[in-house]
């Protein structure tokens, strides 16, 4: 399943290849679907459909009971001693009680939908919407497993693929509705009902072929007391984590649909949708980097654990004031952009959060590494300080200042879970190179002060297609001076990954 041979750098670079181009594919397909959707439904339909997504998304910490990402934590030690019962026999323990579970909460989330459509959301046409994601609990579990499983095996090609796979297919669905007329509010919630399937027929023929038949088929399933035992604890942390982590994820809007209403949801939805426009870029490669953390950790290579962390933390703190001041000075125009003018209040939130991007891009460094060298119980407690202090800043903000100071408070909330998780995983670090980062800060604020004042006002209200072919340009140009800027570090960078060893 892992190539033991293969350098850390060689893992990066020629692993990091799949990751991106499925990535770079998949990304704009979900924007596709998320474009069609604010075109086809109002601004208060948009906000009830995501709304439901984020409340069952909340459910959904329990779907699994913590067994997926304890599966992330205990299969890359079984992949290294080879010992495929004991890998064969967690999945089989782990799928079973998930599918229970999952099967109990659809169950209780079907019969109360009623009451939620009209206590909660307020809206009669939620039931329908609700009843319809009850389908989404089972399907996610078989689905996960078969991602799991590719990203503890260091398959990027099949894990990155099967998403590529159902994403083609959640485009094409939404086309079809679109253009014969039927996309509706309740003909669109199905389309998260077909991703599922098709990623499971996919990733369940890939899983049979690549891992089943040359490692499982032969292997027994067997009840490991003392396994399950290592395992259970694990898995109940996981939970908690889990449980506080979505909740800080999505609490803001569920504050902001029961207290304000699903207009407000609306435009914080396509918010959300253009602040996640760079971890397109990050998301694949930190997915990929913690399973190779677990692989090292498992051979006490904590050295390498270090160089990574330190390299990382370095480049994806310029990263991310680059990106915290293209959001802020080009939100409103992005919101105009892929929405429509209906939505442009969606980029007026962006430019609210837009600043606070740098700590969110470090703090998931942080916890990736806290996760995959077991240290769960750290990552409950500082989420947990996070959760309060999110809670808290969201309900005052919301009740005096509306939708926009909510993206403030989750910014803000941002800090302490940074600082803490940063304590948590000093160890792993070798330094912060302020000289670095400070030339680059330099270097964004000259910038951003520059097309704040001058580039801007060349946006009148024309073409959606022509401010996006403006804003791609102007992307690709801005870069050039950080790559000149940098360009020396650059290729120290690339020096510092082929130093790496391969890993006995």
């Amino acid at each position: 399943m892992i190539n033991h041979s293969e350098s850390l750098a060689e893992k990066f670079i020629r692993k990091g290849f799949w990751l991106y181009l499925f990535s770079f594919l998949v990304g704009p397909l979900g924007y596709v679907v998320k474009i069609i959707l604010s075109h086809d439904l109002s601004v208060e339909e948009i906000g009830l459909l995501y709304g439901i997504l984020s409340f069952v998304w909340l459910l959904a910490v329990y779907h699994d009971l913590g067994l997926t990402e304890s599966l992330n934590y205990f299969l890359p030690k079984s992949i290294v001693k080879k010992d495929w019962t004991q890998f064969k026999s967690l999945v089989a323990f782990s799928l079973i009680a998930q599918l229970i579970t999952s099967g109990l909460i659809g169950v209780v989330l079907f019969f109360s939908s009623w009451f939620l459509a009209e206590h909660y959301f307020h809206a009669k046409e939620a039931r329908d919407v609700i009843q319809i994601f009850c389908l989404f609990f089972l399907g996610m579990n078989l689905l996960s497993m078969c991602t799991t499983i590719f990203q503890v095996g260091q398959n990027t090609k099949l894990q990155k693929g099967t998403e590529f796979l159902r994403m083609i297919f959640v485009v094409l669905f939404t086309l079809w509705l679109h253009f014969t007329g039927t996309g509706n509010l309740i003909t669109y919630a199905w389309t998260w009902i077909g991703w599922v399937i098709v990623g499971i027929l996919f990733g369940s023929f890939f899983l049979y072929r690549s891992y089943y038949l040359p490692y499982l088929k032969d292997a027994d399933v067997i009840y490991d007391k003392d396994l399950i035992k290592q395992v259970i604890p694990y898995a109940l942390w996981v939970v908690l984590a889990a449980n506080v982590g979505t909740i800080l994820g999505q609490i803001d809007m569920q504050l902001i649909i029961y207290l304000l209403g699903t207009r407000d949801a609306g435009y914080y939805t396509n918010y959300l949708s253009i602040i996640w426009i760079p971890f397109i870029i990050i998301t694949p490669i930190i997915g990929f980097i913690f399973p190779v953390i677990s692989e090292l950790h498992s051979k006490w290579a904590e050295d390498k654990i270090t160089t990574i962390k330190t390299l990382f933390y370095k480049y994806f703190s310029v990263l991310g004031i680059i990106t915290g001041m293209f959001m802020f000075v080009f939100g409103p125009i992005s919101a105009h952009v892929l929405f429509g003018e209906k939505f442009l209040m969606s980029g007026v939130i962006v430019q609210y959060s837009a600043f606070f991007l740098v700590l969110n891009f470090l703090l998931t460094i942080n916890f990736q590494i806290l996760a995959w060298v077991g240290r769960i119980k750290e990552r409950v407690k500082i989420l947990g300080i996070g959760l309060i202090f999110n809670i808290w800043l969201n309900i005052l903000f919301i009740h005096l200042y509306g939708v926009v100071w909510s993206a403030l408070a989750v910014g803000l909330s941002w800090i302490p879970i940074w600082y803490l998780s940063d304590r948590a995983t000093r160890m792993y670090s070798n330094g912060f190179d302020f000289m670095f980062f400070s030339k680059n800060l330099l270097l964004t604020v000259i910038i951003g002060v520059c097309l704040w004042y001058f580039v801007t006002p060349l946006f009148i209200w024309t073409s959606r297609i022509y401010w996006c072919i403006l804003i791609g340009c102007i992307a690709i140009v801005i870069i050039l001076p950080f790559i000149i800027l940098n360009l020396h570090e650059g290729r120290m960078f690339i020096e510092e990954l082929k130093k790496i060893k391969k890993v006995h």
